[in-house]
């Protein structure tokens, strides 16, 4: 009965927690109000929402999306324990190499998925120890998360010039495959509008 019970417990746990990424899905982001999909070139996209005020940022001074205009902006949600994260260092650290003074500018957000990783001096010696050197903005209470919608760690958002929330990835992001390459060539498309 006991082994009946535990199962049913680690079922109702296991939907009920977002996984720590998922097979990687890129998606074009349309036209909130619906219709075909179009070019990227010509999609009307949301407006990347702002970081709050009030949340803290651990190598860098405070950002706003707004004083971003003019340049790509790539945004990632991460989680220090995420083994799915863990495995997308490499592309950041390959977008640091290849984007730096080329109008890029990449943000980790770090959203814990358990307590223990929402220590901030972790989190920062998480980042140096792994040659993460970009913005990181500190979301332990989700507010991040939930403005932009997003769901899985790791979850990638690329924002155009002019503020506009492009193309989203959920889960690793393997540039060896077709789909991999493409999406990290939205950020080159995205430089070039």
């Amino acid at each position: 009965m006991k082994k009946i019970l535990f199962g049913l417990l680690f079922l109702a746990v296991a939907v009920a927690v977002p996984a720590c990424g998922k097979p990687g899905q890129s998606t074009a982001v349309t036209n909130p109000e619906g219709g075909t999909p179009a070019p990227a070139s010509q999609t009307e996209a949301t407006l990347a929402p702002e970081f709050p005020k009030e949340i803290q940022w651990v190598q860098s001074e405070p950002l706003k999306i707004s004083d971003l205009r003019g340049q790509v902006v790539v945004v990632h949600f991460w989680t220090l324990g995420c083994i799915n994260c863990i495995h997308n260092y490499p592309v950041y650290k390959a977008w640091q190499e290849k984007y730096a003074d080329k109008g890029v500018t990449i943000i980790g957000v770090h959203t814990p998925e358990f307590t223990h990783e929402a220590d901030v001096a972790r989190v920062q010696a998480s980042a140096r120890d792994n040659g993460l050197k970009f913005p990181i903005a500190i979301d332990n209470d989700h507010v991040i998360w939930n403005s932009w919608g997003n769901q899985y760690w790791p979850g990638i958002f690329l924002i155009d010039k002019k503020g506009h929330v492009r193309y989203h990835w959920d889960g690793e992001l393997h540039l060896d495959t077709d789909e991999g390459r493409q999406f990290a060539s939205r950020i080159d498309e995205l430089l070039a509008e």
